[in-house]
């Protein structure tokens, strides 16, 4: 499932990736609420963000500033994803901000994502609007 939101203000691009939909739905209300957001795609798995992050390596315009990662999805986690997304050119990696997204604060998903240089943070689903917003003002 792929859905993109272009009525929104500004010029961040959100990607989320979680293979639930209602996941995804809740947070995609949530994450639109805030008014400097220009689009919110969402997938619903991680080897169809990579496809689709691939195509658009060359349009750094189209380009997410922020993924919100779901870590336990089926058939490639979120932590394979990065294994993957790390791959991808520094000057991507290194404008992109993740977000790791669980539904437990499990110590070990935590430790793990601190691994990953472009993981800010993991933080716990459904998202809060003051988290978003806290997020977005963050440097």
């Amino acid at each position: 499932m792929n859905q993109v939101n272009n009525n929104m203000a500004r010029d961040i691009n959100i990607l989320l990736i979680d293979d639930s939909d209602v996941d995804n739905f809740i947070n995609k209300a949530i994450i639109s609420k805030e008014d400097n957001i220009s689009q919110i795609t969402t997938m619903t798995s991680g080897r169809e963000a990579l496809t689709y992050l691939s195509g658009i390596i060359d349009k750094t315009e189209a380009y997410p500033d922020i993924i919100f990662l779901d870590i336990k999805m089926p058939g490639m986690s979120g932590f394979e994803f990065l294994d993957e997304y790390v791959n991808f050119p520094d000057t991507l990696t290194d404008h992109c901000k993740i977000y790791i997204l669980s539904s437990s604060m499990d110590s070990l998903d935590s430790e793990k994502g601190k691994e990953y240089i472009m993981v800010k943070k993991q933080l716990t689903k459904p998202l809060a609007h003051h988290i978003i917003g806290d997020l977005l003002n963050e440097d």
